[in-house]
């Protein structure tokens, strides 16, 4: 288990994680950013790389805030899975998951964001967002916000999913404007992805 303890703003950066990560939040008024990205290209045939984030706002840190910001790519026949929990415990916690991704090829991509409000929690707020975009007729994807709020007392609580394809029809357009297919994805991934 991770525990972070700064006084205004904790920044913690994940590049191409696997495996079980927990995290702890038990500062109170603490703004804390968990930003996570995995773009890695493995040429292996069908690598699986899981990754699981559990993320607890103890019942003391009144005040605190979780940013966490996702940002997967799959190519070729790589099979990527993302899960992210967060649970709050206290008094006027927030926790804003941001979970996007594009797909390509053969590949697979699956995200599974929750939040969490327990009993104990009063005035909380969560919002899940996970969005994956598909480069090709191929590509799959899979997204799966759940929301669990275990009291009355709370200030907001949402969650949202989109996976979309990009039609050949706007690659053709694009295309009438001067800009290859392979510039525009390129350019739709940078903007898609950006954090």
């Amino acid at each position: 288990m991770l525990v972070y303890n700064t006084l205004i703003v904790n920044k913690i950066e994940l590049i191409s994680p696997s495996g079980i990560k927990e995290i702890c939040i038990t500062e109170k008024n603490s703004e804390n950013i968990i930003t996570i990205i995995d773009f890695e290209k493995n040429e292996e045939e069908k690598r699986k790389n899981n990754f699981n984030l559990i993320i607890n706002i103890d019942k003391n840190a009144e005040n605190a805030k979780v940013s966490v910001i996702a940002r997967y790519e799959t190519q070729k026949k790589q099979i990527k899975e993302c899960n992210i929990s967060v649970f709050l415990y206290g008094k006027n916690q927030t926790a804003h998951l941001d979970i996007r991704g594009v797909s390509e090829d053969f590949s697979l991509l699956s995200f599974n964001g929750g939040g969490i409000v327990t009993k104990k929690s009063e005035q909380c707020s969560v919002v899940i967002v996970q969005k994956i975009y598909l480069f090709s007729e191929k590509a799959k994807a899979k997204a799966t916000p759940v929301l669990r709020v275990e009291t009355d007392n709370i200030l907001s609580a949402s969650h949202s999913a989109s996976i979309a394809p990009f039609s050949d029809n706007l690659f053709f357009y694009m295309e009438t404007r001067g800009i290859t297919k392979i510039d525009a994805q390129n350019l739709l991934r940078i903007g898609l992805l950006k954090i």
